[in-house]
């Protein structure tokens, strides 16, 4: 949703053609990041304008923030930056860093309608975009093919727009949706966080538990391998804190949190401590370029499988 957002924007003030360099937050900032936002007189020199995003942006630091306030006070008409803050929301609030909500360009930014918020995919914004989606393809429903369609269709931005691209095309010149169309969504259904991280660490045989992911890259562009990892990451934190008795720091309903109790149980400390590390790796060879999506994945199947069940 984050990298769509971007390209409306982009396509729509006829910037395509500028350059793009993706920096992640989470880990230290390259210089050619500060060289891309100080030196922006070389690039009107030679006409490139250039497009920098900053992703999870919501983990860099107050002193960061502060640097980087004098780089964003002017306007420079041939760089444009993104800043992505990747917080988790807490309730209808976006996750935004005091230091950041403090600093006059953010302040400005909200001003001029720069910020684009969003929880992500939810039920209720499922519905919302079907509803456009419907709308703009002039398509309607049979009777209450609608709700089945919508309680069909996963809350994933990447995966849902496939999924209406298949209906499209099995549509053809129809411009209604019957009960027997929904037949086409079938596939292997959506990645859902805890039955994914359970099944995958209790039976890692089970091949139906790594369809969704090892088939993604047939089925979408996008992949599912960034969703897998901040999946991971955060399901071990919760996990971690579980297992080492911080249960009022985890904020969950009880059945949920007695079911990760459990788990985090039978894992134990070194057996998450394992699987951290698994993530941390293929999360370094994605950001390196060192592997392939597919190659990352494979590993991470792997690795995971080896580990998983085990108690030390």
């Amino acid at each position: 949703m984050i990298q769509k957002e971007i390209q409306r924007r982009v396509r729509v003030a006829g910037c395509e053609g500028w350059t793009r360099t993706t920096y992640w937050a989470d880990e230290p900032l390259e210089s050619g990041f500060w060289t891309s936002l100080a030196m922006t007189g070389l690039m009107s020199v030679l006409g490139q304008g250039r497009i920098v995003v900053v992703r999870r942006a919501n983990a860099l630091t107050v002193k960061l923030w502060s640097d980087l306030e004098p780089l964003l006070r002017k306007s420079k008409p041939l760089l444009w930056t993104f800043f992505c803050l990747e917080g988790e929301w807490k309730g209808k609030s976006p996750p935004v860093p005091a230091v950041l909500a403090k600093q006059p360009f953010f302040r400005a930014a909200q001003q001029r309608q720069w910020v684009w918020q969003s929880p992500g995919m939810t039920p209720q914004s499922l519905r919302a975009e079907l509803k456009s989606w419907a709308t703009r393809q002039g398509i309607t429903f049979a009777s209450n093919v609608g709700e089945r369609l919508a309680a069909l269709l996963p809350l994933d931005g990447a995966r849902f727009g496939n999924e209406l691209q298949k209906l499209e095309l099995a549509l053809g010149d129809r411009r209604r949706v019957e009960i027997s169309d929904l037949g086409l969504l079938g596939e292997p259904t959506i990645l859902d966080n805890f039955t994914f991280l359970r099944g995958i660490l209790q039976s890692p045989a089970n091949l139906d538990v790594w369809q969704t992911v090892l088939l993604d890259r047939e089925t979408s562009s996008s992949g599912m391998l960034m969703p897998v990892l901040g999946l991971l990451q955060r399901e071990m934190r919760i996990l971690w804190l579980l297992n080492a008795g911080e249960d009022g720091a985890v904020s969950l309903p009880p059945s949920l949190k007695s079911e990760k109790k459990r788990l985090a149980a039978t894992m134990g400390e070194a057996g998450i401590a394992r699987i951290i590390e698994c993530v941390f790796q293929a999360e370094s060879d994605l950001k390196s370029g060192n592997k392939q999506d597919d190659q990352i994945l494979e590993f991470l199947a792997s690795s995971l499988s080896s580990t998983s069940g085990l108690r030390p």
